[in-house]
């Protein structure tokens, strides 16, 4: 059976159901008043459409002992939003874009999480604070129980084990790490899928077991235990904003002299911070960028190969083949006509 937000969370923002259209009501920080209307509720998901000040969209997919939350929003004013927790569980945040902020109020202990980061976060019942703010916000929330841990990786990873004593921190980090680009794979992958019903499901919770799996036993928490990145909030922001404009721009060539002068850096500083950030060249982060995005519009959206490699900048399909197979191991013909 899966659980819900409004079972991890209440928030002071709801008001009573009025049916399969329910309006809540969310309070800015500027007094204003913002209409959330449900588009669609569903046995496993809650499908937000906002209007008026916040804009976009939010998801809610809830799976057995864990749920998925999905924002993509537009703010015109920071969003606030008093929560209570009802239990304690572990909340995985992962901020593409935007900044997301939360107090605890009984003591004032404060996390940040800025642009292209993350953090885990143990709740517990207390009264929190939250805070998102940038002009485009997108995040992807994974809420779990202990048990749901402790099934998949074994009793020596419960909230009551060592790597969950926080001290005086909201996070299991004191901050917020980046978003290495295998995470930043996993991650996009989860926020655009475009599966429905059950088979969206089954693959959403096929893919956050995956990562609970690489970001508790594998090289991701190594890697952000060990390397600490010295950047300030503004550069940090600055290469995120710069993965961002990567992303949307991925038909074009990129040249390094593009991007640092999107980026505002000359080229040396670029690859310089680029690769404190993401722990990869430019190169070989905007590669991996096309395979996936190839990978997806072939098998989602039933492009052919020469479609793909034409949409993620490739002129010449053979080329755009040699790329794949040395970057994914296998070649692209092989996803045709397949589910996978």
């Amino acid at each position: 059976m899966g659980i819900t937000r409004k079972e991890l969370l209440i928030t002071n923002k709801e008001v009573p159901s009025t049916g399969l259209w329910n309006l809540r009501r969310c309070t800015l920080t500027n007094s204003g008043v913002d209409q959330i209307v449900l588009e669609k509720s569903a046995s496993a998901f809650i499908s937000d459409q906002l209007q008026g000040k916040i804009g976009g969209w939010q998801e809610e997919i809830r799976m057995d002992k864990a749920m998925i939350l999905i924002r993509k929003l537009s703010l015109v004013d920071e969003f606030v939003e008093e929560v209570t927790g009802q239990d304690s569980y572990i909340g995985i945040h992962f901020v593409l874009q935007g900044s997301y902020e939360c107090t605890r109020r009984k003591d004032s202990l404060n996390l940040v999480i800025p642009s292209g980061s993350y953090n885990i976060v143990h709740w517990s019942p207390d009264v929190i604070d939250q805070k998102l703010s940038g002009h485009n916000y997108v995040a992807l929330e994974i809420f779990f129980k202990g048990e749901y841990l402790e099934e998949l990786l074994g009793k020596e990873y419960n909230v009551d084990s060592n790597m969950f004593v926080l001290g005086p921190t909201l996070g299991f980090w004191n901050s917020a790490k980046p978003i290495t680009l295998p995470l930043h794979i996993a991650v996009s992958e989860i926020l655009n899928c475009n599966l429905n019903s059950n088979a969206k499901v089954n693959y959403l919770e096929s893919k956050i077991r995956l990562l609970l799996i690489d970001l508790f036993l594998g090289q991701e928490t190594q890697i952000v235990r060990n390397k600490e990145v010295s950047l300030s909030t503004s550069d940090y922001e600055t290469i995120e904003n710069l993965v961002s404009y990567i992303e949307t721009h991925l038909k074009k060539p990129l040249t390094i002299k593009e991007l640092s002068a999107v980026a505002g850096y000359n080229t040396t500083k670029l690859k310089s911070y680029f690769k404190k950030v993401h722990n990869t060249t430019i190169f070989k982060f905007i590669t991996s960028l096309r395979m996936q995005k190839a990978k997806a519009l072939i098998l989602e959206d039933k492009y052919t190969i020469a479609q793909a490699s034409y949409e993620v900048g490739y002129s010449n399909p053979q080329h755009f083949t040699v790329a794949f197979k040395k970057n994914m191991g296998y070649l692209p013909s092989s996803l045709l006509g397949t589910d996978q």
